[in-house]
């Protein structure tokens, strides 16, 4: 593992594989999570969705924290029936939430099975009610985006702390996802990226262009050797 400062991107902690980002991931959010919960009552942590986070929750179900005192969120979710295999909240729910220690936590998922409007209105309230972001945990996408904000969609401009997407390039098209100015708000973001497919975004990134994921602000990229474009 290598760590170092990238621009004004924040670090980049590179591992030579999937399977060390994931555990070194869960060894960072583990310290931010128990640092975090000796400052404060209470913590809000906000999950993605993705193969290399799910990694990072199965992990997770094996430390000890004081999870009664966690606030789980998401960053984002497909509008598709509760306990879809393809929703967010289900992976949640099948990784972290299998365990007895973090079934303790408060997890408020979003009701995309109600349509991405009214849903989103309604998990704008809950955030409320949750309070400021302490964490946010977001990847990638090809094409940069991170959550479900998309380069040049209507969304992405929106200052609603929760936006409906209707056109996401993947299926479904109908999304929520967290608005930027919210993500730019969060305390502090954790961004996991892994695959030749995104060497291309972060070289983009590097010479300052700033598709959606380098919008949201500085934070710690935990990144495989196949996406750093100093590997070819």
């Amino acid at each position: 593992m290598r760590t170092f400062l990238w621009k004004d991107h924040g670090r980049v902690h590179l591992y030579p594989d999937p399977e060390s980002l994931a555990s070194g991931a869960t060894e960072h959010l583990v310290q931010i999570l128990r640092t975090g919960l000796a400052q404060a009552p209470r913590f809000h942590w906000v999950l993605a969705g993705g193969k290399t986070p799910a990694a990072c929750y199965r992990q997770m179900t094996r430390e000890t924290l004081d999870w009664s005192r966690l606030d789980l969120s998401l960053g984002d979710e497909r509008c598709l029936p509760a306990g879809h295999p393809e929703r967010n909240d289900t992976l949640i729910r099948n990784t972290l939430l299998q365990a007895e220690g973090p079934r303790l936590a408060h997890f408020e998922p979003m009701r995309a099975e109600w349509g991405a409007e009214v849903a989103s209105a309604h998990h704008a309230k809950v955030l409320e009610t949750l309070g400021p972001i302490d964490l946010v945990m977001l990847g990638m996408g090809e094409d940069g985006h991170t959550a479900s904000l998309f380069p040049g969609h209507a969304s992405l401009s929106s200052q609603a702390p929760v936006v409906p997407e209707f056109s996401a390039p993947k299926p479904p098209p109908e999304r929520i996802s967290l608005g930027l100015t919210l993500l730019q708000k969060a305390r502090q973001r954790v961004f996991l990226v892994s695959g030749e497919s995104k060497r291309a975004i972060l070289q983009a990134l590097d010479r300052g262009q700033c598709p959606p994921v380098g919008l949201v602000g500085a934070g710690d990229w935990f990144i495989d050797q196949d996406a750093w474009f100093e590997c070819q």
